[in-house]
C-alpha cells in the first residue's frame, strides 16, 4: 500500500496578550516559541515564534506564534500571511479583549479562511464562567470565517482536553487545500541572521513555488541576485522546499546587512518593488472616516510602508464602506496582484481596514474613462477576465511572462487560460495582444506599406526601420518582427512588403533603371560620382535614389571609396584582368597593376581595395596576391 503523502500546513495563533498562546503551542509541540532573551525575562511574546509537530495521522504541522500586545501588532501582521489556518486563543478568566477583536479583524482582512477557537486556562474558572466565555466567543466570531468553527476549551498546564484540540487540528489540516500550478517562487522574509561559516540565513513561510538547492533567485525590492546554497525545513536539511512549508534558506551572493524583514525572495522578474497599488479597499465599521491623501501604515506579507490614500470617486471613505483606492507608497514594497494589504492609521497606530491589490505599479487619473468599470471586473478575480484586462490595457504586445506577472499567475496558467480568451491573440507563442488592437494595427501598417510602395515602385518594399519608426516607434525590434510575421507581412532582409515576391518592374521603371546603369557603365573602372550619374542618366530625386537602391540590391553595381560607383560587368572585367596578371607573373605591386588596368594610380588603388573587400586579392607588403 502506497504511503500517504501530506501537504504542508501552517497554523497560526491569534489573541490578546497573556491569554496563553505560547504556552498552548509549547504544550502541543514541546517547543518554546519564545526565542528572545527579552521574551523569556518579561514573560511576553514580542516577535514571531515558530514550532512544529507531527499529528497522530502523520500530518506535519507548523505553528506561527504571534505577539498579543498592541505594541507589537506589526510583528503579528507579518506572521499572518503564512497561515493556512488560525487558532484564536481566548483565556477563560478574561474572555474577549481588545486585541482579540483586532486580531480577528486583521485575520479577516488578510484573507484567513479557516480555523478554530481555543478557550485556554479553563481550569481557572467554573463551568458557569466557561459557558459565559463560550457565549462571548460565539458573539465575537459571528459573521466571520470562524462562525460555526469548532471551539475547544482546554488547559495547557493540566493538559485537560488537549487530546480534543489535537483531534480538531487533524480535521482542520485535512480541510486545507493548497492551489496547484503556481510555480513562481515567493518567500516573504520574516527573519534574517548570520551563521558562522555559512553566511546569510533567512526564514519565512514559502508562499508559492518550490525552492531547490543551487536555485538562482532574486531579492526584492533590492533586485540583488542570490543563489540557494542550503535549505532547512523544521531544522532538517532538505534538497527542496515546497509551498506552505516554514523554510530556512542559506543564501550566497548577499550580505546579512542587505536583507531585512519585508523583503521577498522570488523567481527573478516575477515580483517587483512597487510604489503604487490600486486596492479594493474596505474601511472597518468602527474606524473614523479616511479622507483623500490621508497618511497610513500599509502591511503586505511581511513588509510595511507608509503611504497616502487616493480615491477615484470621492474625497472621503466612511466607516463600513468600500471603494477602489490608490495607495502611493513612500518606499517601494514587494507586491503583486491579489496580495492582501492591511491598512493602519498613522497615529494612533490602529487597524482601520484593508483590501486586495487589483493592480500594482500604475497610477491612474481620477476621471480616467472606464476606470471604475475595469477595476470592478478585475475585482471579480477570474483568471481569463484578469488576463484579458491586463492585455487590453497594453498599447503593444506583452510577453507572456509580463502578463503573468501583472496578473499574479504563472506563465503556464496564462497559457491554459488562452482557450477562454476570444479577445486575445497569441503571437509567436511568446507575446499576447488584444485582438482588436492587433487588427487596427495591421490595417494601419498595411496602409503604410501600400502607400510607400506606390510612391517607390522600384524598391522591393518598405524599409523595415522606416516602417517601425512610423508604425511602432517604441516597440523592441524582436516584438515588431514577430507581429509582422504573425500578420502575414513579408520581411525580406531589411524590406517589408505585402507579397512573397517583389512585383516586377514596369516597362517605364525598367527603362529608368537601365539608363542609370548605362550611365555608370560609361565611367568604366574609374566609376562615377552620384551627381555625374544623375547628369548623364537624366534622372533626379527619389526616382534616382530608388533606381540606385534597386541596382545595389540586385548587385548590378558596386561601391568604390570616395563616393564612386561601378557596374558589376566592369568589375568582373577588371577582376579577370587582375586575376590573370597575378597568376601569370606572381604577386604584383600597385604600380604594375595600374598599368595592367590602364588607369591612374588613384583609381587603381580604389579598385584594388574593392577586390580586397570582396576577398579576391589580399595585400602582402607592397604587393597583392590572390586569396585562392
Amino acid at each position: 500500500m502506497a504511503e500517504k503523502t501530506f501537504q504542508p500546513v501552517v497554523v497560526g495563533t491569534a489573541g490578546h496578550i497573556d491569554h496563553g498562546k505560547t504556552t498552548l503551542v509549547k504544550a502541543l509541540t514541546g517547543q518554546d516559541a519564545d526565542r528572545l532573551p527579552e521574551e523569556k525575562s518579561r514573560g511576553i511574546t514580542i516577535d514571531l515564534g515558530f514550532a512544529h509537530m507531527t499529528l497522530p495521522s502523520g500530518q506535519p504541522l507548523a505553528f506561527i506564534d504571534v505577539p498579543g500586545h498592541e505594541r507589537f501588532i506589526r510583528n503579528m501582521v507579518a506572521g499572518v500571511h503564512g497561515m493556512d489556518a488560525v487558532m484564536l486563543v481566548v483565556a477563560a478568566d478574561e474572555g474577549i479583549m481588545p486585541q482579540t477583536e483586532e486580531h480577528l479583524a486583521i485575520l479577516r482582512l488578510l484573507g484567513v479562511k479557516r480555523g478554530l477557537t481555543v478557550i485556554t486556562k479553563s481550569d481557572l474558572v467554573d463551568d458557569e464562567m466557561l459557558q459565559l466565555v463560550r457565549a462571548l466567543v460565539d458573539e465575537a466570531v459571528s459573521g466571520t470565517f470562524l462562525e460555526g468553527a469548532p471551539v475547544v476549551a482546554c488547559d495547557a498546564v493540566s493538559r485537560r482536553n488537549m487530546d480534543k484540540l489535537v483531534a480538531e487540528l487533524e480535521r482542520l489540516s485535512e480541510s486545507v487545500q493548497r492551489p496547484e500550478g503556481h510555480q513562481l517562487v515567493r518567500l516573504p522574509v520574516d527573519r534574517v541572521f548570520s551563521v558562522k561559516g555559512f553566511g546569510t540565513v533567512l526564514t519565512g513561510t514559502l508562499g508559492s513555488g518550490v525552492i531547490r538547492l543551487e536555485d538562482a533567485l532574486e531579492l526584492v525590492p533590492s533586485g540583488v541576485k542570490v543563489r540557494v546554497r542550503g535549505l532547512q525545513v523544521h531544522n532538517r536539511s532538505v534538497e527542496e522546499a515546497r509551498a506552505g512549508q516554514r523554510v530556512a534558506v542559506n543564501l550566497a551572493g548577499v550580505d546579512r546587512t542587505d536583507v531585512e524583514r519585508g523583503m521577498v525572495v522570488a523567481t527573478p522578474g516575477s515580483v517587483g518593488g512597487v510604489d503604487v497599488a490600486v486596492v479594493d479597499f474596505e474601511l472597518l465599521p468602527g474606524s473614523a472616516a479616511v479622507e483623500e491623501r490621508t497618511r497610513v501604515h500599509v502591511h503586505a506579507g511581511t513588509a510595511e510602508a507608509l503611504a497616502r490614500v487616493h480615491y477615484y470617486d470621492r474625497q472621503q471613505l466612511h466607516p463600513g464602506e468600500r471603494t477602489f483606492a490608490e495607495l502611493r507608497f513612500e518606499t517601494p514594497i514587494p507586491l503583486t496582484r491579489r496580495d492582501r494589504v492591511l491598512v493602519r492609521s498613522y497615529s494612533p497606530v490602529i487597524t482601520i481596514g484593508g483590501g486586495v491589490a487589483l493592480e500594482v505599479g500604475a497610477h491612474h487619473r481620477r476621471r480616467e474613462p472606464g476606470l471604475l468599470e475595469r477595476l470592478a471586473r478585475l475585482a471579480e478575480g477570474d483568471d481569463p477576465g484578469v488576463i484579458g484586462e491586463v492585455v487590453a490595457a497594453a498599447d503593444q504586445p506583452m510577453e507572456t511572462s509580463a502578463v503573468a506577472r501583472a496578473a499574479n499567475l504563472s506563465a503556464e496558467e496564462v497559457r491554459q487560460a488562452m482557450s477562454q480568451l476570444d479577445g486575445v491573440t497569441a503571437i509567436d507563442d511568446r507575446y499576447l495582444w488584444d485582438r482588436g488592437r492587433l487588427e487596427k494595427w495591421v490595417l494601419h501598417v498595411h496602409r503604410l506599406v501600400e502607400s510607400y510602395v506606390a510612391a517607390h515602385p522600384i524598391k522591393p518594399g518598405m524599409p523595415r526601420d522606416d516602417l517601425r519608426a512610423k508604425g511602432a516607434p517604441k516597440w523592441p525590434l524582436r516584438v515588431f518582427q514577430a507581429v509582422l510575421a504573425h500578420a502575414g507581412f513579408v520581411l525580406d532582409r531589411e524590406w517589408v512588403r505585402l507579397t512573397a515576391e517583389a512585383p516586377p518592374l514596369s516597362e517605364a521603371h525598367r527603362q529608368v533603371v537601365d539608363r542609370v546603369e548605362k550611365a555608370i557603365a560609361g565611367g568604366g573602372l574609374k566609376g562615377l560620382e552620384y551627381a555625374e550619374i544623375q547628369r548623364v542618366a537624366r534622372v533626379q530625386g527619389h526616382e534616382f535614389e530608388d533606381a540606385l537602391e534597386y541596382l545595389f540590391l540586385h548587385t548590378r553595381i558596386l561601391r568604390l571609396e570616395d563616393g564612386l560607383v561601378i557596374t558589376r560587368d566592369v568589375f568582373d572585367s577588371g577582376r579577370q584582368i587582375i586575376t590573370e596578371a597575378i597568376r601569370s607573373r606572381g604577386p604584383l605591386g600597385t604600380g604594375d597593376l595600374k598599368d595592367v588596368l590602364g588607369i591612374s594610380r588613384r583609381y587603381a588603388v580604389l579598385f584594388l581595395e574593392l577586390l580586397d573587400r570582396e576577398r579576391i586579392t589580399r595585400r602582402v607588403g607592397d604587393s597583392r596576391e590572390l586569396v585562392s
